[in-house]
């Protein structure tokens, strides 16, 4: 039995929002690129345009087996469709993902890509001490 607890403990902290700071909820659109249908995570990359050319983001979104109660497939997502997603950013600026909550589509339709569905309001910032 303890070997069993021990085994499941890791698998929980791996699944963590630690990386994002879900303070900041942002919306990025732009083209999909690719669609990695994949475990413990499945990503999404985008380009979007800017101003200055074009920026190429990779958002992570859940594994699989989760994104499968949601409706998703690996089909859902294909290179050259427009989509907006919502999310977190990630709080390291050096980290190439960030989190991605909803999809959303030109014509209204949504993909929900996270158990909690949209980023909670934005609340004060921490103080960090380090």
């Amino acid at each position: 039995m303890a070997l069993l607890i021990a085994c499941v403990v890791p698998v929980f902290a791996h699944h963590s929002n630690a990386p994002y700071d879900m303070t900041r909820p942002f919306t990025v659109s732009g083209t999909v690129t690719k669609f990695f249908w994949a475990n413990p995570h499945s990503y999404i990359e985008l380009d979007s345009a800017t101003d200055n050319g074009v920026e190429h983001w990779r958002l992570e979104i859940e594994a699989v087996n989760l994104l499968r109660r949601y409706g998703w497939t690996k089909d859902s997502l294909k290179a050259g469709e427009k989509i907006s997603c919502t999310g977190a950013r990630a709080k390291d600026p050096a980290v190439f993902a960030q989190k991605c909550f909803t999809v959303e589509f030109p014509d209204g339709r949504k993909l929900t890509a996270t158990p909690i569905g949209e980023p909670p309001e934005p609340s004060a910032p921490r103080r960090s001490d380090h």
